[in-house]
């Protein structure tokens, strides 16, 4: 089974508390079941939950950890899960929905927030989707860093795809299902993308950069009214972060936490990045 582990971290001391009483950063636990979430601590903002879902191969901390910071700064509650990145991404889904749940019963709150980098960002929008059938959709707004939410990218322009395509059995012989799903041409890819892209109700905001050398703009934008493409260089063209720097560019998380709260955080820094992590 894969390893997971679900955290809520808010601003009273950092304090953490759900699955696992431990922060993001550590390794995940093994099987904690969904039903152990536990309320977000007191004196953060629990009416309105925000949950981070990290990239392929990484952890929360090292996806979005200076966002995390952020945010417990700001008062917010927190949570980030921990779920198998290289397994299924329909599994993941499946995951992601059901934390979002609980953490939404836990603190009796109407909304939640989604925060996605790289897959994280893919498995954001997959879930908001997950909840068109109620009547009110209780994700607020998904905010997507590089999420590849048309898959990895194509022969030329770098990712799975461009892999697959160059060695097309290594799919089968080597290459993890995670990696295989989300691919521009794989069968999870074409049934997410098969209805709406976008669940009514829900702002999206989808950060991408020209530099990221596995999730192009191209694939990380979505054409859609309720969408907000963000291109890192645009009013910002010394802003050279990359797939992986953009986890601590300070623009990006600038973005992100004025998507989420621009009344608290409107300024937005422009500072040069070489694409360094």
């Amino acid at each position: 089974m894969p390893s997971r582990s679900i955290v809520a971290a808010g601003a009273v001391a950092a304090a953490c508390c759900a699955l696992a009483v431990a922060p993001a950063s550590a390794a995940p636990q093994t099987n904690s079941p969904v039903s152990e979430i536990t309320p977000c601590p007191a004196g953060t903002a629990a009416e309105h939950p925000i949950l981070l879902i990290h990239g392929t191969g990484r952890t929360v901390e090292q996806s979005l950890g200076p966002t995390r910071q952020a945010l417990i700064d700001d008062g917010r509650c927190v949570y980030g899960v921990d779920y198998d990145s290289w397994g299924p991404v329909s599994e993941s889904v499946d995951l992601v929905t059901s934390v979002a749940d609980r953490i939404l019963a836990v603190n009796g709150a109407a909304s939640l927030d989604l925060v996605g980098k790289s897959q994280g960002g893919l498995i954001a929008r997959a879930v908001s989707l997950r909840f068109s059938d109620r009547p009110t959709n209780p994700i607020d707004q998904v905010v997507a860093i590089s999420g590849p939410q048309l898959g990895t990218g194509t022969a030329g322009s770098g990712g799975a795809g461009a892999l697959l395509q160059a060695v097309p059995n290594l799919a089968t012989a080597l290459l993890p299902q995670a990696v295989i799903d989300l691919t521009p041409d794989s069968p999870y890819i074409a049934t997410l993308n098969s209805g709406p892209l976008t669940a009514p109700g829900v702002r999206y905001t989808m950060i991408g950069s020209s530099y990221d050398e596995l999730v192009s703009p191209a694939v990380a934008f979505i054409d859609a009214s309720n969408v907000t493409n963000i291109l890192l260089q645009d009013g910002c063209p010394i802003d050279h972060a990359g797939h992986a720097a953009e986890a601590t560019d300070p623009r990006t998380i600038d973005l992100t936490m004025h998507t989420l709260d621009p009344d608290r955080h409107p300024d937005i820094r422009c500072t040069a990045n070489n694409n360094a992590i």
